[in-house]
Order: structure tokens, then C-alpha cells, then sequence
């Protein structure tokens, strides 16, 4: 019986099967549109059922041809490359002109990301130069993120100010990691430690030492994700790849909020490369001692990137055992230069290595008064018994009890979707991808690993909050994410080139390389800088005005401690503003509360900027009978912050502090 169903089981279609099931498991979704607004819930199940019928219309044909695939001209070929990078240098011009990344240059992003897109996939291969596509790729991913970090006269971000002014700001002056006792990065200091070095190599600000280390290093990741897509692929889709990655909005935004966690990913893309570097040739001990020197190096740098990491190891082990069964083999003969070497890769002793580390080092890592370890499996415990229940989102809609929000006006609808779309197209392509390296004659341990870490971090990014749990931090996963779903989504569309009917392909590739860069570039996260929707995304960096104000009330309160300051003495501004007094110490400070009647705040001590009125600022509006609050973001009149009772304190023309006169 069993010699039957294993018999059975080889002679399925299994990447037919999976695009059924996908195409079915697609309209069970759907529903679920009309019970929740989450915008991954409303559009999901929409971009599967159509990955799903792509790949099924491309088994239709099997064709394994680009007859009468267009193409460009020669002379069109060969003026593009020009046209980019006199793209680049406007935008490297408009972004001094402007003294910010505005509308007019991430336009200028956009059409310079179709262009070179354009190039991937409509020119010829005598035309196609990959050294030279490359080369614009790094050029606009240098010119992206440099504009935005040098036309920015703070840090941008909330986290960066705490591993710059307090942690590595203390090893640089220390020489040693004692200013960092009790943190949970003493036992994770790579980044901190490679930041105050650079200051001290360079005889540079810290500032200027982050963006001369990290700050240079994060656009030449996409390298690594174009050797690691070449040891699959023909170079065409290397390159392809290599050009998805480096416009991912996370990618992007982790590209200039440099904190571990850009390290972090530094560090996981090359263990990526050198992972599937070992699946894919004849590797000696060399190569498997820079894979575990990579994953050491992680494990010093970043506790959720050696979590994922950890998954990606954990799906190569999973992907060994699936393929050792057998149940995957071809009888037929496979084509050379496929995906490579068939043989698994035994991962176990490496995964065991690497857990023992982790185990020992997160055991005696300081967190919240007791071990790093110790604390996290306390807090996922707790969620699982309080929070964990189907539906269970974070934000379930726009009202708590006795608190009704106005619907979503059009222009947060439209941000919300545009800065969702990029991330649909590139999952929609990996979805193909998905199910390509499901044939038999495609099977292999690398391909394998890519696809299981991809379902197991898509789990983790967008299925376990379904459930209320959010303690891996998923937003932290995305630009991980990314490096296996831009690798699976360039053999999709290597498959759909050569198999898809020609006028379908070509409308699936122009709709990816016309919006797929534009709104990867206006995404809030690829633009904490200098949001596209100004009242609709936060914007994470400061003025020269708002970094004034928080130098010179440091100045007039003598930064007191936390503890040292009674309740209504706290400082309440917007959130993310209230954050950078916080964590460069310069006072206690703390998001304002509304009430759900509206109003002004009722708060002793209060901070206004301008930015409150005419940007996206955060806050809460709370019903203190019901006890219940809800975050929004919206503009508040200044009126309703600093109160005409209130006297002024401190004021720059920007920004105001006030207090009520008998404080």
C-alpha cells in the first residue's frame, strides 16, 4: 500500500496541485474582505488567485520559448543606460536644490527604476549588459539613500537615537562596552562597536562615522542578491532580482534608519548567498567557515535577525529531510545547468551550532531585570494566554469603546494602498516562483530552502498577527523577507517569459516595471525622510528648528531624570517628536492625549511644533469614562496644544513649549 501511494505521490503535478489549492485556499479568502479593513486581509487573497491563474495559463502552454518576444531597438538599447544616469545626476540636483527628497525626485526615482526595469526585460541579449545594469542599479540605490541621510540634518528614525547618542555615543567615549551594562546590546555590540571605531579611524562625528560604515555598505547588499539569484538563474533574471531588492521600500527605509537592524540584514543577505552557494556547488570547509563566521557575526549584532536567520536554517534542514524522501525525484533526465546539485546539504550540525550559541549568549543577555532569553518566553506566553484568538488585530477598525473615528478620507485611502502596492506585485511574482520551483524537473535543496523560508517568514510577518501576536515584531521582517521573494520572484518571471502567451507576459511585465518602482519610492517606509503624503505618513526626522528646541530645553531643565519628575511635570508632545527627548535624555517627555469630545489637551506641560498642524503627527484620543483609547494621525490646530492660558516657556518661531501659569 504505502509502495502505491509513494507511486502515486511521484507521478503527481505538484506545482499544479499547489496552484489549485493556492487558487482555492485564494476565494476562501476573499471573504474575509467584508468582516476586516486590514489592507493585507482586503488585497492578499486578490493577488494570490491571480499568481495561482498566471502559473496555470504558463502550464497551459510549456513552451520553453521567447519567439517574437519584443524587444528595443539597438539605438534605444543603447541610449537608456544615459538616460539613467542623467536621471541620477537631477536627482542628486534637485535633492540639494530643495534641501529635501520632494515629489520631484522621488518622480525623478520613479522613472529612473523604469527605465533600467525596462532594460532588464525588453532588451536583447546581444545588448544585454548585466556590469553595466548593475552599475545603475548601484547608482540610483546610492543616490536614494545618500540624498535622503545628507539633505537631513537629524537622524532619521526613532531607534537610531537611542544606538547613537546613548549607546554608541558611551563606547566611544569609554573606549570599552561598560556604558553599555544592562542593556540587552552589550551581548550584541558589533554595530556600536563598528560605528565608534569608524568615528575614531576617521576622526569624524558619529554621525558622519555611521554613514562612512553602515550608511555605505547597505546599498552594495543587492550584490549578494544577485550572486546568490545567478547560482539559479540565467544572469538576465540575476540582475532582475538584484533591481526588485534594491527599490523594496524596507529595504529602503533600513538603507537609512541605520540601526543593528540594517546590520542585521547586511549580514543575513551574504548568509543567504553563502548558504545557497554550498547547495549549488562543490563547496570545501572554506565555504562552510564563512557560512558559520556570517552567522556568528549576526548573533553579535541583532536578536531578530538571528531569529530569522534561524528560520531560513531551520527551512534548509526542513527542505534536506522533504527531498531526502525521495517523493520529489524525477525519472526523467534533468536538464543541465537547471538548478544545480541534487545531493541535499546536511545543515544539521551548523543549525545545532548556532542554536547552542544563541541558547548561551541570550541566557545571561540583560532584559527588563532578567535574561533576554528568559523575558521573550515570558511575553509570548503571556500573549498566548491574553491576546491570541483568530481576527485578533492590531488595529480591528477605527472606534473602541466610546470613541467613534471618522472614516478614512481618500487621500489615506490612496496612501495606504499605494504604500502597500509595491509589496503585492513583488508577492503576487514570488507566488509564481513559489510554484515553479515545484516542478520535478526544477527540484533542488536551494530552491527548495528559498520557498520554505519564504512561507515560514510570510508566517510570521503576515499570518501570526492575524492571531494577536506580534512579538516577533513583523515589521522588522520585511526587508528579510524580500531577499527570498525577489530571488523566487525572478525564476517566476523567467518561466512566464518563456512560457506565458506573449501579449499577457508583456502587459504583466509593463505593469510591474511602471508601478512597481514608483510606489516602492513613495511608500512611508521609503521615505520616512520626506513622506509623499504629508498628513497621511509620518515623517521620521527633524528640523534643524525642532533639533534646536530639544538642545536648549536640555539647556534650561538640565535634563532631569525620569525618575525625578512627578507626573504632570512630564513634557507631552506628538509621538514620534516626544521620542527624541526621551531617548537623548534631554527631558522626560510623552505623547499627548485628546479627549474623545474634542478640545484641547488638558496637560500641565506641553511642546507644540508646527508639524502638528500641517503633518501627520501621533497621538491619542481617549475616553477616560469608558477607559479606553485609540492612536491617530491627523493635524491638530495649535491652539488646542499650547492653550491661550498657558504661558510660553521657550519658543523658536517653530516651536513652542508652554505650561499653565500655576505649574
Amino acid at each position: 500500500m504505502s509502495g502505491q501511494l509513494t507511486g502515486w505521490l511521484q507521478q503527481r503535478r505538484f506545482d499544479v496541485d499547489a496552484a489549485i489549492i493556492g487558487f482555492i485556499i485564494a476565494l476562501g479568502l476573499f471573504p474575509l474582505r467584508f468582516i476586516a479593513s486590514q489592507i493585507y486581509i482586503q488585497t492578499i487573497p486578490i493577488v494570490l488567485g491571480l499568481g495561482c491563474g498566471l502559473y496555470l495559463l504558463a502550464v497551459r502552454n510549456d513552451r520553453a520559448s521567447m519567439d517574437l518576444f519584443p524587444s528595443f531597438s539597438q539605438p534605444v538599447a543603447q541610449v537608456l543606460p544615459s538616460i539613467v544616469f542623467t536621471t541620477a545626476a537631477l536627482m542628486v540636483g534637485v535633492a540639494l536644490f530643495f534641501g529635501e527628497r520632494n515629489l520631484l525626485f522621488h518622480a525623478l526615482s520613479g522613472l529612473a527604476g523604469t527605465l533600467i526595469l525596462l532594460q532588464i526585460l525588453f532588451t536583447d541579449d546581444e545588448e544585454f549588459l548585466p556590469q553595466l545594469l548593475l552599475t545603475q542599479i548601484l547608482v540610483l540605490a546610492f543616490v536614494i539613500r545618500l540624498m535622503a541621510v545628507y539633505t537631513t540634518p537629524s537622524y532619521i528614525g526613532i531607534d537610531i537615537w537611542t544606538h547613537m547618542t546613548q549607546l554608541a555615543q558611551g563606547v566611544l567615549d569609554q573606549h570599552s562596552l561598560a556604558s553599555m551594562q544592562g542593556n540587552k546590546h552589550i551581548a550584541a555590540p558589533l554595530y556600536h562597536l563598528l560605528v565608534a571605531s569608524s568615528a575614531m579611524l576617521y576622526d569624524v562625528s558619529l554621525r558622519n562615522a555611521l554613514y562612512l560604515s553602515i550608511g555605505i555598505a547597505m546599498p552594495m547588499v543587492i550584490l549578494f542578491v544577485y550572486a546568490a539569484t545567478k547560482l539559479l538563474v540565467p544572469v538576465r533574471w540575476a540582475v532582475f532580482a538584484a533591481m526588485l531588492y534594491s527599490i523594496g521600500d524596507y529595504v529602503i527605509e533600513w538603507g537609512i534608519h541605520l540601526i543593528p537592524t540594517s546590520h542585521g540584514l547586511l549580514f543575513f543577505v551574504a548568509i543567504v548567498y553563502a548558504l545557497l552557494r554550498i547547495m549549488q556547488l562543490q563547496y570545501n570547509a572554506r565555504d562552510f567557515s564563512l557560512l558559520i563566521f556570517l552567522s556568528v557575526a549576526i548573533i553579535l549584532t541583532h536578536q531578530v535577525s538571528t531569529f530569522i536567520m534561524l528560520v531560513v536554517l531551520f527551512s534548509g534542514l526542513a527542505a534536506q529531510f522533504i527531498l531526502r524522501l525521495g517523493l520529489l525525484q524525477s525519472n526523467t533526465t534533468r536538464k543541465p545547468n537547471t538548478f544545480g546539485n541534487m545531493e541535499p546539504v546536511n545543515l544539521a550540525g551548523l543549525l545545532a551550532f548556532d542554536i547552542g550559541l544563541i541558547t548561551f549568549m541570550w541566557s545571561f543577555t540583560p532584559y527588563n531585570g532578567d535574561s533576554f532569553l528568559e523575558t521573550v518566553l515570558l511575553y509570548l506566553g503571556e500573549t498566548m494566554q491574553e491576546s491570541f484568538g483568530f481576527m485578533n488585530l492590531a488595529n480591528p477598525g477605527d472606534s473602541a469603546q466610546g470613541i467613534t473615528l471618522p472614516p478614512p478620507t481618500l487621500m489615506q485611502t490612496l496612501a495606504t494602498y499605494t504604500e502597500t502596492l509595491g509589496f503585492l506585485l513583488l508577492f503576487g511574482l514570488c507566488v509564481v516562483g513559489c510554484l515553479y520551483v515545484l516542478r520535478r524537473k526544477r527540484i533542488s535543496h536551494a530552491a527548495f530552502t528559498l520557498l520554505f523560508a519564504t512561507v515560514v517568514m510570510t508566517g510570521f510577518t503576515l499570518g501570526l498577527p492575524l492571531f494577536g501576536i506580534r512579538n516577533f515584531i513583523p515589521q522588522r521582517w520585511f526587508a528579510f523577507l524580500y531577499v527570498p521573494m525577489a530571488i523566487l520572484a525572478a525564476l517566476g518571471v523567467g518561466y512566464l517569459v518563456h512560457n506565458l502567451n506573449r501579449n499577457i507576459v508583456v502587459a504583466t511585465l509593463l505593469v510591474v516595471a511602471l508601478i512597481y518602482p514608483g510606489t516602492m519610492m513613495i511608500s512611508g517606509h521609503g521615505a520616512l525622510d520626506n513622506p509623499v503624503f504629508e498628513q497621511e505618513q509620518t515623517r521620521l526626522t527633524y528640523t534643524e528648528q525642532e533639533m534646536a528646541a530639544v538642545s536648549s530645553i536640555r539647556r534650561m531643565t538640565g535634563s532631569p531624570d525620569s525618575s525625578n519628575v512627578l507626573p504632570e511635570q512630564v513634557l507631552r508632545t506628538d509621538h514620534p517628536y516626544q521620542t527624541v527627548f526621551k531617548r537623548t535624555g534631554a527631558y522626560p517627555a510623552a505623547a499627548f492625549n485628546i479627549s474623545a469630545n474634542g478640545g484641547p489637551t488638558d496637560h500641565p506641560l506641553t511642546l507644540y511644533r508646527s508639524y502638528q498642524s500641517t503633518g501627520a503627527p501621533n497621538y491619542m484620543v481617549v475616553n477616560e469614562s469608558a477607559n479606553s483609547s485609540v492612536p491617530v494621525t491627523r493635524p491638530i490646530p495649535k491652539r488646542n496644544v499650547c492653550r491661550p492660558g498657558q504661558s510660553v516657556l521657550y519658543t523658536n518661531g517653530d516651536v513652542m513649549m508652554c505650561a499653565n501659569q500655576s505649574t
